[in-house]
């Protein structure tokens, strides 16, 4: 019968009671001895470092643990338990920060009780064979303090002497766990990085400069690799693979990135095709932009595990980065292309909290850190900006990316990060300045873009915003190079020779010795002490290149390939008196930029090359001029076509030139009126005469800006 006094009807019992059944379910509640719940008390109260209760969680955790070691008669395995738990969360308050901090009282003090939980625990387990899994972890644990406290070879030497241990019958997660925390001591350059409370939780941090502990490295993973594959475990092959590429490109070993990326791919399956051309169906990488999309065939591999959707999202960043900075723009586009198909189809939401795991059929699984997701996110814009190198047309994909980037970062900086529950404060402080840093570089790649494209307010207000920001996030000294870097260029473009090379000995001063940014600043300060002798004849203020000075600047940027080896021939081609030559090193270095589609400097040289063949081959250099002019125009062309200067109605007005890169354009202009004039094409020249009134008068608006650096150019 139905239910009518709104009351819900009482469930029926299907099976009879039973006194058995009654006594099983009062068993069930029986209380806890207070030792177990007092070490099982900080799992209970664990939470990520960014809840609001996470110190509290800290402090109760660690009087749990403490009033449980101060109960008598503790069975071996509670007790140690208890200390491995004490220095678990010890850490974490160190790794934090907390017992450095004057606000903390609580904390002091907690590095002496860490070092003592350490050594009982480590004596408990060493008296009883069945605890030996809390011996490893103890010892890690005492290599990561050693670490932190500047006892780098202590650390190392108590790493060894824990794999040395290792028997065939200890799990593998163990084993490897110990493998990858020696390669993070190794290549870890500050100890403030390396927080982990997880055994096998591994961090992809830069590592440090020494060449010893880089090939100490790479040598382990070489171990690493060669047991996994006897064992079976592909995975952790893989792994190995992916993590040698990072100590490689991080170090800039760029020699031996090419054999390593290799089998890397291969060991995911990837093989590509270099991309010349855009193919029928398309991905998108979302950046609410138009035009900011790649054109590529839709066959890529798509991964379902968390562990490999994390290691193909790092191998693609990685070699996009490596093909970007050797200058190989076919290979980079379609490892970019799938790199955002990956992101749009999800790849980032397989591990929110930067975690993933390497299961094992006869153990634990190896729980395995990388890059977090949000920071993998904003990268790859970063990485799409750095990628697209050409500068020319109305929306180029280099502007693009660096300014959706950045409206991204605004809105992705607000949201709440996800972290794991054995997470550190120092976890959220790495990323903030991952984040941080992320914003100074599309910020600098707006800058250098803005800068090409002659649009100079934008790219002012972006270096005052660049320093603002660097400031405020305390990561001026580590862009303080590259920002004296942008202001030569934008005082280069815009005619003010004294300020740019003042600028560029800063830059190549400040810089990191050996590194591109230093060899940027010693190539653009030759290339306009160059252009200012030929310009003037002479330079003022003692800043005449000396010849040999130009040749060595040109023989290391050479050394370091690239767009760089396209810079040094250049300065080469300029330096030299044999013709010949000349027209030898300006023939490759357009090679080398027509292939990393380069358009800036591809117009430069196309000028250079011009100029040789002026007075011999008019033909051929007018071929020449006109395909830079094409590229003087691009940069810096409007988001949309202009519409006719009369709009149609009254007396018909000459169409306004592209102006573009000005005084490229009022070169090539001159050059053109030129060749004109000695073929005897009057009407040519009478049109070229008007073209080059306009952009004189663009050329004296630039140089009048220069002059008063607080008027707007007219152009």
């Amino acid at each position: 019968m139905p239910n009518n006094n709104g009351r819900p009807e009482k469930r029926k019992r299907l099976e009879p009671s039973s006194s058995h059944s009654e006594s099983e379910s009062v068993a069930s509640f029986a209380p806890l001895p207070p030792a177990v719940l007092l070490v099982s008390l900080p799992a209970l109260l664990a939470q990520p470092p960014n809840h609001r209760f996470y110190l509290q969680s800290l402090t109760l955790s660690l009087s749990a643990l403490r009033i449980c070691l101060s109960m008598p008669a503790l069975s071996p395995e509670i007790e140690c338990r208890a200390w491995t738990g004490l220095a678990e969360i010890g850490m974490k308050v160190i790794g934090g920060g907390l017992s450095q901090n004057e606000e903390h009282m609580w904390a002091h003090g907690i590095e002496a009780e860490v070092e003592k939980a350490v050594s009982k625990g480590s004596i408990i387990a060493q008296k009883h064979p069945s605890l030996r899994a809390y011996m490893h972890h103890l010892a890690l644990l005492q290599a990561q303090l050693s670490h932190w406290q500047q006892k780098s070879k202590f650390a190392r030497t108590q790493i060894r002497k824990l794999l040395a241990s290792f028997r065939p019958t200890d799990p593998p997660h163990v084993i490897y766990s110990a493998q990858l925390a020696y390669i993070n001591l190794l290549t870890t350059p500050s100890p403030s990085l390396y927080a982990t409370s997880v055994p096998g939780q591994v961090s992809f941090t830069p590592p440090s400069r020494s060449p010893q502990d880089i090939h100490a490295a790479l040598n382990i993973l070489e171990e690493l690799e060669t047991t996994s594959k006897k064992n079976e475990y592909k995975r952790v092959a893989l792994l190995a693979r992916v993590l040698r590429l990072r100590i490689l490109v991080a170090a800039s070993l760029w020699a031996d990135v090419p054999t390593a990326l290799k089998r890397a791919e291969e060991a995911l399956g990837l093989s590509y095709e270099p991309k010349t051309t855009p193919k029928p169906h398309k991905v998108q990488f979302s950046t609410g932009a138009e035009g900011s999309t790649d054109s590529v065939e839709a066959t890529f591999i798509s991964f379902d595990s968390a562990f490999e959707s994390a290691m193909v999202v790092h191998l693609l960043m990685m070699s996009v980065v490596y093909y970007t900075h050797i200058g190989d723009a076919p290979e980079a586009s379609p490892r970019l292309s799938h790199l955002h198909s990956l992101l749009d189809s999800g790849a980032l939401d397989k591990f929110p909290s930067g975690v993933v795991e390497l299961p094992f059929d006869n153990g634990p699984p190896l729980i395995i850190e990388v890059t977090h997701p949000r920071v993998l996110f904003l990268l790859g814009f970063l990485v799409s900006a750095t990628a697209k190198r050409d500068a020319v047309g109305r929306k180029p994909k280099r502007k693009v990316f660096a300014s959706e980037g950045l409206t991204v970062w605004e809105t992705e900086v607000k949201r709440e990060i996800s972290f794991s529950l054995w997470s550190g404060l120092g976890d959220i402080d790495e990323i903030e300045q991952r984040l941080a840093r992320i914003k100074a570089d599309l910020l600098c790649e707006l800058i250098a873009v803005s800068t090409m494209r002659s649009e100079f307010d934008t790219a002012e207000k972006n270096i005052d915003i660049l320093i603002a920001h660097t400031r405020t996030y305390n990561i001026f000294p580590r862009f303080a190079a590259r920002i004296a870097l942008h202001h030569a260029y934008l005082a280069h473009a815009l005619g003010q020779s004294s300020r740019a090379l003042q600028c560029y000995r800063v830059a190549a001063q400040v810089a990191e010795s050996g590194s591109f940014v230093q060899h940027a600043a010693r190539a653009g300060e030759a290339a306009m002490q160059i252009g200012l002798q030929h310009s003037r004849g002479d330079v003022d203020g003692g800043s005449c290149l000396d010849s040999q000075a130009g040749l060595r600047i040109a023989k290391i940027c050479r050394g370091a390939g690239g767009i760089l080896e396209a810079i040094g021939r250049v300065i080469e081609a300029c330096l030299t008196t044999e013709i010949l030559k000349a027209k030898q090193h300006l023939k490759q270095a357009l090679a080398i930029a027509t292939r990393a589609q380069d358009n800036h400097l591809r117009a430069l040289i196309l000028a250079l090359i011009a100029s040789h063949y002026f007075h011999t081959a008019g033909d051929h250099a007018r071929e020449m001029l006109q395909t830079c002019e094409q590229l003087a125009a691009g940069l810096g062309a409007p988001a949309t076509k202009g519409a006719p200067s009369n709009n149609g109605k009254g007396p018909k007005q000459e169409q306004p030139v592209a102006i573009g890169n000005a005084p490229l354009g009022l070169w090539i202009g001159e050059r053109f009126l030129e060749l004109y004039k000695r073929a005897g094409k009057e009407s040519r020249v009478q049109k070229q005469m008007s073209v080059n009134a306009q952009l004189a008068k663009a050329v004296e608006d630039l140089a009048r800006r220069a002059r008063n650096p607080g008027e707007d150019s007219a152009s």
